[in-house]
């Protein structure tokens, strides 16, 4: 009899194991099943935080209710990325342990029988279901707490940040130029509505001096716009957030920005979001490239997120992540500019003639692309990031793992400026940093004195006209050399797609 019970023991305990080796495709369906409600339980309170701050409510119980919700969804949130986290790392091991041998494997499940014969092992799935109710519970409550706001609030009289959002949410268009002498200015603020995305902008500065090409700068950004957004202090923000090198043109950006007279600001005579086909669709594949999904990195995360509050005031070039260092609405940032090789490269003794060197010897063209919600999907799980250098095209095969964009300024831009100036054949080096959440992309290149000697010639005779050139056809061939740039970007070389598009907006002869 004892050999009996002894023998089914064995039986049951081996069955049990086998079946832990095959899979846990229950288990993962609870912890997929629980982050999901989770995410839904955390919209509904953050919808509801979101419309009642449309409301004003002195009403003492229902400001009590209302920081308790916020609680619950600072709560919540936490919880959610602690189960996500908790799913990978799971998904981790049992990827290794399926690679592993069948003894091992056999271990690994024994060892997790023999922990669920503990009284406590199976409380943590019972916790976590019941703390999936618990926020339930708030998520259910969020209405009945709107209704009251709404029953006992008075709504907001909002107004806009400024007069400019306010006309951006109309539909319209701002745009401002201006010349004077050889220099020329440009302004412009697109805006686009989206079912899936709401409502975004395209905003394009470019300050050119056709006597001095090498003192101007180009200022691309594309953002998600709110009725709360100062799109001025968000630019500036972007330009405190370069690194070193790009800073001199960070400032221009900023002197220029605030010197602007809006107040002389066109609006364009369309129909609210009327826009052609053509810039519709630059817009659109734009925003869809650089951001896939519009709601990551939420506001309300940012905002009630101790982790992630703490990172805001320790913030630094150092990050990893570029959407830690961006403001959220930020989608794209693209700035256009020139450096001066430095005394050292000038002095440096190198095996070229001095022809050589002045054919070469001029300042370099630096382009620096921002996306900070970009996602990339071939990242190692033990990399949080990695850089990578192009030169003329070519992809180097060093790999530099957890790379920041500090390293980048420091260390790979340095490098290229020496390559280009001690390798007179050469003509452009790029470099591409991606992180987890976020990528920069940077273009050095050389300018060539064939070049430089044509824009000298327009100068003089703008300067003998007393005027610059047309300012549609100077809008056009500027929009055509951002486009033209934008090419140069390793990120869209290795996208024929993305290319193909790019390369189709240059097609035109007249602007829309």
């Amino acid at each position: 009899m004892a050999e009996i019970l002894k023998s089914a023991i064995i039986g049951e305990t081996t069955s049990r194991i086998i079946s832990s080796v095959m899979g846990k495709d229950e288990e993962k369906a609870d912890i997929s099943e629980n982050i999901e409600r989770l995410e839904l339980a955390h919209i509904k309170m953050e919808a509801a935080l979101h419309m009642s701050n449309k409301w004003q409510i002195s009403d003492m119980p229902l400001l009590r209710w209302r920081s308790k919700l916020k609680r619950a969804a600072q709560e919540c949130d936490s919880t959610l990325r602690q189960c996500k986290q908790r799913a990978i790392e799971e998904e981790e091991i049992n990827q290794r342990m399926s690679q592993s041998s069948l003894p091992k494997r056999i271990a690994h499940a024994t060892k997790s029988l023999v922990s669920s014969f503990i009284p406590f092992g199976n409380d943590e799935s019972i916790k976590t279901s019941a703390i999936v109710r618990r926020f339930e519970r708030f998520a259910d409550g969020a209405n009945e707490f709107l209704k009251f706001v709404e029953f006992g609030g008075t709504p907001k009289q909002y107004t806009f940040f400024s007069p400019l959002t306010s006309h951006l949410f109309e539909g319209k268009s701002l745009r401002y130029h201006l010349s004077q002498g050889t220099k020329f200015y440009y302004f412009a603020i697109r805006p686009m509505c989206f079912a899936e995305r709401g409502v975004e902008a395209m905003i394009g500065f470019v300050s050119l001096d056709f006597k001095a090409p090498t003192k101007g700068f180009s200022l691309s950004v594309m953002l998600r716009l709110s009725e709360s957004t100062d799109i001025f202090g968000v630019i500036i923000k972007c330009m405190q957030s370069v690194t070193p090198h790009f800073k001199f043109a960070a400032e221009d950006v900023k002197r220029e920005l605030i010197q602007l007279p809006a107040q002389d600001f066109s609006l364009l005579p369309r129909t609210p979001y009327s826009e052609s086909d053509y810039w519709g669709n630059i817009h659109n594949t734009i925003t869809q490239w650089c951001r896939p999904n519009p709601l990551c990195c939420n506001e309300l995360e940012h905002n009630f997120t101790a982790s992630s509050i703490s990172k805001k005031t320790a913030l630094s070039s150092s990050s990893r992540l570029l959407s830690d260092i961006f403001p959220e609405e930020v989608i794209v940032v693209h700035l256009q500019c020139h450096i001066s090789l430095s005394n050292r490269h000038k002095t440096r003794q190198c095996s070229v003639t001095a022809t050589e060197i002045g054919n070469f010897m001029h300042p370099l063209k630096l382009g620096i692309l921002f996306i900070p919600h970009d996602s990339p999907e071939d990242i190692h799980p033990a990399v949080e990031s990695y850089a990578l250098e192009v030169i003329d095209e070519t992809e180097q095969e060093t790999i530099h793992k957890n790379a920041c964009l500090q390293d980048l300024d420091g260390i790979f831009l340095p490098k290229a400026a020496d390559y280009l100036y001690q390798n007179a054949e050469s003509r452009m080096y790029q470099m591409c940093l991606k992180s987890r959440h976020g990528a920069t992309h940077l273009c050095v290149e050389k300018i060539s004195t064939e070049i430089q000697s044509r824009l000298r010639r327009k100068a003089g005779r703008y300067s003998s006209n007393g005027r610059v050139i047309q300012k549609q056809d100077n809008r056009l061939e500027q929009w055509k050399q951002v486009a033209r740039d934008l090419l140069k970007m390793w990120v869209v070389r290795t996208s024929d797609k993305l290319q193909g598009s790019i390369r189709s907006w240059t097609a035109i002869t007249k602007l829309p």
